[in-house]
């Protein structure tokens, strides 16, 4: 369970009743790191401004699958036997855990940070989803990341990829990536990684054959990037992501969502939700803007320069700190 403390949300809003239970919320998500916490934060933010604003009592309960099936599927379980009045699934694998008990009618599921929720067979269409499903997907265009990685790597040939094949997100984001790359003159070498603990040494190879390295939404790969950036800065590989919350670890740059108001917009689905609204009549959302993050000290340490005219457009600079 994640260490957030949401007795706030409860202990604030005790508006009802001895006799009155209050509606339960349960959050799972796939794996933790950086940019599905903040996913969670805020939809955990979002539903206690709901519950403050409304006077009323709402009980969340977080999980974490830990990237595993057989856990996502006893937390999915639970929360069903426990008349959950909104399950959320933050990741693929959780979604899909609580998808069999949505089109059963059994729950009412919304998704937050699914990359391909068509692909992974959660909805029917993204205007009417169907089985009591809605949410909001992670999803952006893959061709102006592809710019990005050219302005900062003007030589950029071959770009490695990590993904697991088990992430039905990933395997449809890896196509996409691919022809978008063929459409460059670049070749995509993909490293298929089904466990954390087999990161590093997927990460060695593949820094050996690339000139540069992207993790785009896929939770195994984002549950293990600090090893993957510290692999591939050891021999000068530049690693670049999707998620912008990551690039503080040592990836030099990153054009995606906000993974935060991502949560946000999860929670006022859930508000619907909650006050009975069918999430399969709910259109499907996707982030509503992007910001370009740069890393100007990961990028200096490996030898690579942001041109003024990026570093002028880019939404944040992380800079190298003068020494005192």
């Amino acid at each position: 369970m994640m260490k957030i403390n949401l007795s706030s949300i409860v202990l604030s809003c005790l508006f009802w009743s001895a006799s009155h239970a209050a509606p339960l919320v349960v959050i799972s998500q796939v794996v933790n790191h950086p940019a599905l916490d903040r996913t969670v934060q805020g939809i955990v933010d979002g539903l206690s401004d709901y519950a403050r604003e409304n006077k009323t009592a709402l009980e969340v309960r977080i999980e974490s699958a830990q990237n595993s099936t057989s856990l996502a599927a006893q937390i999915a379980a639970k929360a069903v036997s426990q008349n959950a009045s909104c399950s959320v699934g933050v990741g693929t694998l959780s979604a899909q855990s609580f998808s069999k008990y949505a089109r059963k009618g059994q729950t009412k599921l919304i998704f937050s940070s699914v990359t391909d929720p068509m692909n992974a067979q959660l909805i029917n269409s993204y205007q009417e989803p169907g089985f009591n499903t809605s949410g909001v997907s992670n999803f952006i265009d893959v061709d102006p990341q592809l710019d990005l990685f050219l302005k900062v790597q003007p030589h950029l040939k071959k770009l490695g990829f990590i993904y697991n094949t088990g992430e039905a997100n990933s395997v449809s984001l890896e196509k996409v990536i691919d022809m978008a790359c063929q459409k460059r003159g670049i070749q995509l070498v993909s490293q298929v990684a089904t466990r954390s603990q087999d990161i590093a040494q997927i990460t060695q190879k593949l820094a050996q054959e690339v000139d540069a390295i992207f993790i785009s939404n896929d939770s195994t790969a984002l549950s293990a990037l600090s090893v993957i950036i510290q692999q591939a800065s050891a021999m000068h590989v530049p690693v670049y992501v999707s998620d912008i919350d990551s690039v503080s670890l040592g990836a030099i740059a990153a054009l995606g969502p906000d993974q935060y108001e991502i949560g946000q917009q999860t929670a006022r689905m859930i508000e619907m939700v909650l006050k009975g609204e069918n999430p399969g009549r709910i259109p499907v959302e996707f982030p509503q803007k992007t910001q370009c993050i740069l890393n100007e000290d990961a990028a200096a340490k490996l030898g690579v320069q942001f041109s003024e005219e990026l570093l002028a457009k880019a939404d944040a600079v992380l800079r190298i700190q003068p020494a005192v």
